[in-house]
């Protein structure tokens, strides 16, 4: 279930509850992006209070942290989002990174009628203690209104929202032995040569908006939501002056339905996803200030994603059992403008290459005392790239406490 649905049946449930947890992760993996292995740990909480039964507010909150190996090429902090401007070199190296992540809002709830805000904010830090020593420092916040007409067992309604993101991006050379060549991507398979080697800083800053109709009912039936998302994010080099490199924007359109039951749900989902990359064009330097001469398209990707989903609840004479999983295949066609650089081949196959996601996880309640429940939840992630025969696998494990 998409995670709109998902937030929409909090808002409409008629039960409040909270949950804190605590979990492990480990995974491998052939594609050295995210680094060829990870381990790490997380704590969170969440809650629903029904401060009447017109009135519900909201909120979670969790820490994660990170330890990858094996990482090549990559520097940046959420480099799925930002490519193909990532800031990139040969050497590479473990990375640690720390995620910080709030959410909180209101619902109020009227016979035929609900409406709802909600505020999140990402923070997010990743670095390296050893040559190349990057430092990334995200922070990514959305507001979000929501609002529904309710009646015969339905909601129908819409959602609105924006959001703020900025990354800053730093490398650091320690070592009296040399540093290494920096680049910075404009296609997968492209670097902007002008500005290779002594670059070390670079910013993101961008917003996003998004838009959304949905149905969904209040118990049993049917349930769909049709959603676009507009994003546009620019990168800036500062070692002299801040001057733009480019711009990527991404047009997001997703269409999801399926049937959904106290004990059970099945869900089919399909998107396309359009990434433009306009890369700012730039002449003679004088006193550090780079002199603007044009912008033009150099990289266009479309993304086709298919897939389905869908839990299943079993009610045991002690506690109960869920199961969910999910399968989503992602078709990506890449065209680009500029001649590839031979150095990125690899690293360009690996960002475009179609790929299948594959989800499946089981969670056990025990039930306590009162409306208390203990809780084990275990998780498994694969991911295979079709291109390149590469791929990653995540476990995970949880235990904690609802009522």
């Amino acid at each position: 279930m998409c995670l709109l649905l998902l937030f929409i049946s909090t808002l409409l449930s008629d039960t409040a509850s909270t949950e804190a947890y605590v979990q492990g992760h480990f995974g491998q993996a052939t594609m050295s992006l995210s680094g060829t292995q990870n381990a790490g740990f997380a704590v969170g909480a969440q809650s629903v209070y029904d401060i009447s039964s017109r009135h519900r507010v909201y909120g979670e909150a969790s820490y994660t942290w990170n330890q990858s190996r094996g990482n090549r090429w990559v520097e940046n902090a959420d480099w799925e989002k930002v490519y193909p401007y990532l800031t990139c070199d040969t050497v590479g190296g473990g990375m640690r990174t720390e995620r910080y992540y709030f959410r909180g809002g209101y619902r109020m709830l009227l016979p035929r009628f609900m409406w709802g805000v909600s505020l999140s904010f990402r923070a997010l830090q990743s670095y390296r203690e050893v040559d190349p020593r990057p430092n990334n420092k995200v922070a990514d916040m959305g507001l979000q209104g929501s609002a529904a007409y309710v009646a015969g067992g339905y909601a129908i309604g819409g959602t609105i929202g924006a959001g703020r993101y900025k990354q800053t991006n730093t490398m650091k050379f320690y070592s009296e032995l040399g540093e290494a060549l920096i680049y910075h991507l404009v296609t997968p398979s492209a670097d902007y040569s002008r500005f290779t080697g002594s670059q070390k800083q670079a910013y993101y800053h961008g917003w996003g908006a998004q838009s959304a109709l949905w149905l969904t009912p209040t118990s049993n039936g049917w349930a769909a939501t049709l959603s676009y998302q507009y994003d546009a994010t620019t990168k800036e080099l500062l070692d002299n002056t801040y001057f733009p490199l480019g711009t990527l924007t991404v047009h997001q359109v997703a269409l999801e339905a399926g049937y959904r039951q106290k004990h059970w749900q099945v869900m089919l989902q399909g998107g396309v996803n359009l990434r433009r990359g306009k890369q700012q064009l730039y002449g003679e330097v004088a006193n550090s200030y780079y002199y603007p001469l044009a912008a033009r398209t150099t990289y266009a990707q479309n993304d086709w994603i298919l897939g389905a989903s869908g839990s299943y609840t079993a009610m045991l004479p002690f506690g109960q059992l869920t199961a969910a999983g999910e399968v989503v295949y992602t078709y990506k066609q890449s065209v680009t403008t500029l001649s590839a650089n031979p150095l990125f081949t690899d690293l360009a196959s690996d960002l475009t290459s179609h790929h299948t996601d594959a989800a499946l996880s089981l969670r056990y309640a025990f039930p306590l005392r009162g409306r208390y429940q203990w809780f084990v939840r275990t998780q498994a992630e694969y991911t295979f790239f079709h291109t390149t025969s590469r791929y990653t696998w995540l476990t995970a494990l949880a235990t904690g406490i609802s009522f």
